[in-house]
């Protein structure tokens, strides 16, 4: 999530409002959108492990698609629908601060503050690119962590989540760019073991949103059986290689373990493979042999 150029932008409005402006303030109101399916999920995480992985990432195969695959995503593009959540966050000042419904400014233990007074400068208001440099960094951790807390799970992202971190237990030898070369069609993973995990995984964030720290769609509240269902339905509802998909049998395999890995990424530094008890006899994956 790239914040530092947009909290630039509100810092130097906020100085130069402020000289300007006696009763002029910059308020910032955190958005997060939340969604079942990123159209350019593919490209995405292709240039992210690009990025990141340099000589350990390996494209696995063109990216290229036939005719038939582009007919099915139109198909699939006009006959179904995904929904967007739209999370807003609490206002506040370009310090971080949290303001109240007449845009007065408050610290962490409650005590107003008066935002132009770090503006000034041997009591005149001035621009300073070194401090605002600084105020900046400051309100791009307050966004981030903000964001941790307004972030909406939707059933897509915790099946996705749950699901990718079983086949990284798995393999608890292989780095993230081993585990993406792994060949997808060697792997299923029992229903039951990802109802198992999701359960898990889903008391955690019950207990995490009693105390504010996320929020959880409706669908959330579902049972673990009805919430892996909905997750597989929803993710990557358009994409030609579907990240995860029913077997015939009732079981659920991944066509793309990158894209897979893409949508696990939505909970990824919450820590929730934490509060799953890995050594269950009933979280098992099971491996095709040939």
């Amino acid at each position: 999530m790239t914040v530092l150029p947009a909290v630039a932008t509100a810092e130097g409005g906020s100085s130069s409002r402020s000289s300007q402006q006696p009763d002029g303030k910059v308020f910032v109101v955190p958005l997060v959108l939340c969604y079942n399916f990123v159209l350019e999920a593919p490209f995405l995480i292709e240039q992210h492990l690009r990025n990141t992985g340099k000589e350990n990432y390996i494209r696995l195969r063109d990216e290229g698609t036939s005719v038939r695959s582009w007919f099915r995503f139109i198909w699939r593009f006009f006959s179904t629908s995904s929904d967007i959540t739209l999370s807003v966050g609490k206002p506040m000042d370009v310090l971080g601060n949290f303001v109240d419904a007449e845009g007065k400014s408050f610290d962490h233990y409650g005590n107003e503050l008066e935002v132009r007074e770090y503006f000034r400068s041997r009591g005149e208001v001035t621009e300073d690119r070194q401090r605002e440099e600084e105020y900046t960094k400051l309100l791009a951790e307050r966004i981030a962590e903000r964001y941790h807390v307004e972030n909406v799970v939707l059933s897509s992202h915790l099946v996705a989540h749950a699901v990718f971190e079983m086949l990284s237990h798995l393999n608890p030898k292989l780095d993230l760019f081993g585990i993406l070369r792994l060949p997808h069609d060697d792997y299923v993973f029992p229903f039951r073991a990802v109802e198992e995990v999701v359960e898990q995984m889903q008391e955690k964030l019950f207990e995490w949103e009693r105390e504010d720290k996320i929020k959880l769609a409706p669908e959330l509240r579902l049972s673990p059986a009805e919430l892996v269902h909905d997750g597989v339905k929803n993710l990557g509802i358009y994409h030609t290689e579907k990240p995860l998909q029913f077997t015939k049998e009732g079981e659920i395999m991944s066509s793309d373990f990158r894209v897979l890995y893409f949508y696990h990424n939505r909970l990824s530094n919450y820590g929730l493979d934490k509060a799953v008890y890995w050594k269950a006899e009933e979280i098992e994956v099971l491996k095709v042999e040939d």
